[in-house]
């Protein structure tokens, strides 16, 4: 299974052309307000689901995760705008390394009758390298990477940390990414994209992943539900062309800890980069459950626009065959350092290979 940055590029690929950051990335589109409407109107999604995946309102949502309804003083504002000017001279946000209870790693968690097998042995898998993942979550960091194939510019893409926020009570990273084609190229062909992905702090596994594509040729909503205590999915998925109309919704088990086609890149960022470290990584994407592998290979040197930069080299190889997500072998740099930003990528298809750089970075 390839990441979500790939199957933007399949999608942007020949479709596309230069021109700059400005102009690709205005305003954004209510991905909220969208998945309300399709949860309700669409598929009819029971309240009890509905308000379980509810985001909360970010402004009433303080520092330790807790809904306050009554006003701030001015000396509490004042402390805040202290403790913010400290934040950003920190800049990485460094959460305590996920650690698992001791009978979670012994794999004595109560399954819900009929549960696979092989979801179970994901998990005890999983459980070995998780303890020792650390999130690596930049505040309001943006990277954007220019997307070239045979030298030539065919798109970008961003990926973005939003403010932490709240779902169905729960405390959540959101993580976001988007692509779009210039404006003088939209009478051709328009792409305007939209994914995100909401992680819960506590284990790092994503709660909500959301992908709405808006293009020339069709619309498509892909809404995915991750209920964590009952172990399954709820995926709801909505296609809209000219001439017809599809929808199919599907709820199916997933295993305990996995990750989205979006946060799995911040969960390779926060692994260790060790000698020969090796992480199957399963993926939950539309129902279905794979795995990617990611090895890392080596530190290197490599160029970039923003210069000279010691990166990790991470091999990722995914065999997956659906609709939306490709398997194939791609290649990430990271920077070797406490931000891990995402610095290049390259990806092997059948007629040769595309390439991604960071073009500007801001945090």
């Amino acid at each position: 299974m390839r990441s979500l940055l790939f199957i933007y590029i399949l999608l942007f690929f020949f479709q596309s052309c230069s021109t700059t950051i400005t102009n690709f990335f205005t305003e954004e589109d209510n991905a909220k307000e969208r998945n309300e409407k399709l949860m309700k109107d669409d598929f009819e999604v029971n309240e009890k689901v509905f308000k379980k995946f509810q985001e909360e309102e970010p402004e009433k949502v303080t520092s330790e995760g807790k809904v306050k309804a009554k006003k701030t003083t001015k000396k509490q504002t004042a402390r805040k705008k202290i403790k913010k000017k400290e934040t950003h001279k920190r800049n990485v946000d460094r959460p305590k390394p996920i650690k698992l209870k001791k009978k979670e790693t012994q794999n004595k968690f109560k399954y819900p009758e009929d549960y696979p097998e092989k979801l179970k042995d994901y998990d005890l898998e999983s459980a070995h390298f998780w303890n020792r993942f650390e999130p690596v979550l930049v505040h309001d960091e943006e990277v954007v990477l220019n997307i070239t194939y045979l030298g030539v510019s065919t798109g970008k893409i961003t990926i973005k940390t939003k403010s932490d926020t709240r779902l169905g009570g729960e405390d959540v990273y959101h993580v976001h990414a988007r692509i779009k084609t210039a404006d003088f190229y939209s009478y051709l062909y328009e792409v305007d994209d939209y994914c995100d992905s909401y992680i819960k702090k506590e284990n790092f596994v994503p709660l909500k992943f959301s992908l709405i594509q808006r293009e020339s040729s069709q619309d498509i909503d892909d809404l995915q539900l991750f209920d964590l205590g009952e172990l399954k999915t709820y995926s709801f998925y909505k296609r809209v062309t000219e001439d017809k109309k599809k929808k199919e919704k599907k709820i199916r088990p997933i295993p305990r800890y996995f990750q989205d086609p979006l946060s799995v890149i911040y969960f390779i960022r926060g692994l260790p980069m060790n000698e020969s470290s090796t992480y199957i990584i399963p993926i939950v994407n539309q129902g279905k459950v794979e795995t990617l592998s990611a090895h890392y290979e080596k530190t290197e040197i490599i160029k970039t626009k923003l210069g000279k930069k010691k990166a990790y080299r991470v091999h990722i190889n995914t065999k997956h065959k659906g609709k939306t997500i490709k398997g194939g072998n791609m290649t990430f740099w990271f920077s070797a350092d406490e931000k891990r930003v995402f610095l290049k990528f390259e990806a092997k298809i059948s007629i040769g290979k595309i390439h991604g750089e960071i073009e500007s970075y801001r945090n």
